[in-house]
């Protein structure tokens, strides 16, 4: 499912990302590239990407995982210099284990993320503040669109809770299901953390889209998760193993 040449998609990507000219207060443009592993807009977004090599194949058709922003400017600033993000952090290291638990192998995920641009100073974590800016939250939305119609993923898997909200109103199923959700009780308690089929403006093929617990905070987080009779890890492999058997992901 991987195509050979995914130096011009990523590129094009790029090169997108490079028409924003403004930015809201609180959020500042990515200074670089990270060379190494790293979610997309801070590096290419494919496991594992290493410095003076060929970047990996594009997993075209696979998985895209969205996560809300990238980092803060010292997050982005560390991992610039170390040539990769960190793998043994709590994010990389919490979704790894879970890809695994659900035999999706990362170099069939793109690993990217709602926002782009960074949170100016040291900490990332809360709401983005570019999220309170109307234009910059759709102009988000519609990058998220085109990098949807490049990679034509089956299965979407979004992290946290704002990734939800963030991506309802570009697919009339999740936006019926998607578009109030506040906490991940509401979500499981009306059944919708997993939406299938769903599409997109300008997708024509039905994408499963499951949303996860953030895997920074997953430790804590997941043993609140429901679906069926199931909960905590077991509810979420369960989303994920129904959506793969949904889409025929194999």
């Amino acid at each position: 499912m991987n195509d050979q040449d995914n130096t011009h998609v990523i590129e094009d990507l790029f090169t997108y990302l490079g028409t924003l000219r403004n930015y809201p207060n609180g959020t500042i443009k990515i200074p670089g590239r990270i060379l190494g592993t790293a979610f997309f807009p801070g590096g290419s977004g494919l496991w594992n990407t290493q410095p003076n090599h060929a970047l990996p194949s594009m997993p075209f058709g696979g998985v895209m995982v969205i996560g809300n922003n990238f980092d803060s400017e010292a997050g982005f600033e560390y991992s610039f210099n170390h040539l990769g993000e960190d793998l043994n952090g709590a994010t990389w290291r919490n979704l790894l284990a879970f890809l695994k638990e659900v035999k999706i192998p990362p170099e069939e995920c793109f690993f990217t993320n709602a926002y782009v641009g960074l949170v100016a100073g040291n900490s990332a974590t809360g709401l983005f503040p570019g999220a309170r800016s109307p234009d910059f939250v759709r102009w988000c939305q519609n990058f998220l669109l085109y990098q949807l119609r490049l990679m034509k993923p089956r299965l979407i898997l979004s992290l946290g809770i704002y990734v939800p909200r963030f991506m309802a109103p570009l697919s009339p199923a999740l936006n019926s299901s998607w578009s109030d959700i506040t906490s991940f009780k509401v979500l499981d308690k009306r059944g919708v953390a997993l939406v299938y089929p769903t599409t997109f403006i300008g997708l024509s093929h039905p994408i499963a889209v499951v949303a996860l617990t953030h895997p920074c905070y997953r430790p804590v987080n997941v043993r609140f998760r429901r679906y069926g009779n199931l909960e905590g890890d077991a509810a979420e492999q369960a989303l994920v193993r129904d959506a793969l058997a949904m889409v025929g992901y194999e």
